[in-house]
Formats: structure tokens, sequence, C-alpha cells
């Protein structure tokens, strides 16, 4: 169980989130402007499902920093804004870009399994992309449970099973591409990222690499991802209510056709098939 916790916060720390889409140089004010700019624009939905003006006057959460794009909004409103995130590069990251802003925060690093904080201490707590990447998703959202106040609310953001993502890219032609590669590599070849490690693992973990229950955590955020769980409906509201968070509503997301050049298209075919599920739930 370290172990495999000590791989996922190593993949992290490797793949600061977004931090290679930026040519300006890492840490100025330069990247982090252009990180917003391109977070914005390619994730277009974010700044209209996220109300960070609700936030005024409350204690904020934030599960899962990455560089503190999401973090900077919410705590321009926020009474107080803590962020907490598994790897270091993503505290110092975050770190930078709020002293860069002028904006106050607390970042502590922790796991999502075991907050340090009191009960009902936070009036929000937020967690995009994040929580389908740890080992116990029922522990988190106990955790979070215990940490908000009553009748507060969680803003949680988990990968969709129910997506064009899962079915045609991740389980079709990615497979497809996968057992080309791997013909290529057979007849010697030259093979290109990130097929020459996908291609690498599969050496060493066999065909469990390759099978249905494996195959799509090394799809989303890279080969050697460890965990990236992906979710339909049902199951995301099922273990939200196991957890007496009660789902207030639930709306689908990202589906990048075009990044982000027609994004009404997009918001239209992500409505049905997208790859991110957005969910709103209360504390009980």
């Amino acid at each position: 169980m370290i172990d495999k916790l000590k791989q996922v916060e190593n993949f992290w720390d490797r793949n600061l989130c977004g931090k290679h889409f930026i040519n300006a140089k890492f840490p100025s004010k330069d990247f982090f402007e252009q990180y917003r700019n391109f977070r914005y624009h390619k994730e277009h939905h974010l700044n209209s499902f996220n109300d960070y003006p609700s936030a005024l006057n409350k204690d904020v959460l934030e599960i899962g920093i990455g560089i503190g794009a999401d973090g900077t909004q919410w705590a321009k409103y926020a009474k107080s804004y803590t962020g907490i995130d598994i790897t270091d590069e993503a505290i110092y990251a975050t770190k930078l870009h709020f002293n860069i802003l002028g904006l106050k925060g607390n970042f502590l690093k922790s796991n999502a399994e075991s907050l340090p904080f009191h009960d009902n201490k936070f009036d929000i707590v937020y967690s995009h992309g994040v929580l389908h990447h740890i080992l116990n998703i029922e522990n988190a959202l106990s955790e979070v449970y215990r940490v908000l106040r009553p009748k507060c609310k969680l803003i949680l953001m988990l990968y969709s099973k129910d997506s064009f993502n899962y079915w045609i890219r991740i389980q079709l032609y990615f497979r497809f591409w996968f057992l080309l590669e791997l013909l290529k590599k057979k007849f010697c070849f030259k093979i290109k990222e990130p097929w020459e490690s996908h291609i690498k693992s599969y050496n060493i973990f066999g065909w469990s690499y390759f099978s249905w229950k494996n195959w799509h955590h090394h799809c989303t955020d890279g080969p050697d991802c460890q965990i990236a769980n992906i979710y339909n409906k049902d199951e995301i509201i099922d273990m939200l209510n196991k957890a007496d968070l009660v789902v207030e509503k639930i709306r689908k997301a990202h589906f990048p056709i075009s990044c982000g050049l027609f994004p009404n298209l997009e918001r239209l075919l992500a409505k049905y098939i997208g790859f991110y599920y957005f969910v709103w739930a209360v504390k009980a």
C-alpha cells in the first residue's frame, strides 16, 4: 500500500499538472499568467461551472491543487483558502503562484484519505480531477464529510465512463494503436512516445497491463499513471450517498475537439458524451 502511494506521489511530482503545455520559464509571472490563460481557454466550462464569488466569507479547502489556478480564483473571495496536495512540486508551484498575485493561502502536503483538519472546519471542499487518482476514494469522501460543516458543499470532478473518451478513444482507438506499435516494435521500427513507455510497461507486466481493468489507468494522464479510475453516474451517486453526501446536481463537461476554438459545439457534445462529471453535493 505504501509503495503504491509513493508511486502515485512520484508520478505527479514528475508531471505537475499542465506544466508541459506552457513555454514560458517556470517559475515566473509569465508562466503563471500563460498557464491560467491556457487552462481557462481549454477548459472553458470552469468559469461557468465554478461560482467563485459564492466563497465570500467562507472557508474553502481544495484537495489537489496542481499549479494553483483554480485556487487563486477561490482565494480572491474566500475568508480563508487552504490547499492540500500529495506532492512537494504542487505545493511549491502554488505558493509561488499565490505570492506573485498577492493572495493568501495555507498549503499542506497531505493525503486526501487522512485530512489533517478538525471536524466541521470548511464551508466548501473543491476537488477537480484528483480523487479518481487516489487509492481509496471512499476513505477520501468520508474525510470530506467529516471536515465539511453541516449543509455545506462539496464540488467534485471525476472522470466519466459514460463518455466518448472512455469507450472510443481509450478502449478502442488507443488499443488499436498500441497493438500496431507493438507489431512495429517486433519488426524493429522506431517507436515514439507515449507508445515506447506503454511497451516498456507491457514488457514488465505482460497482458494484464493491456486488460480492460488496467488499460484505462495508463491512457488518461500518461503511461506511468498508476491510478485513474473512471466512473459512471450511478457509481458516483452511490459513493457519495454512502458517505452521507447528498447529490444536488451533476453535469458533464470536456469534449475538446478543437482546443477551445468552438466552445459552444464542445459544450453541446460534452453535455452528453463529455469526459468530466461535475458533481455538487451537500453534507447531510
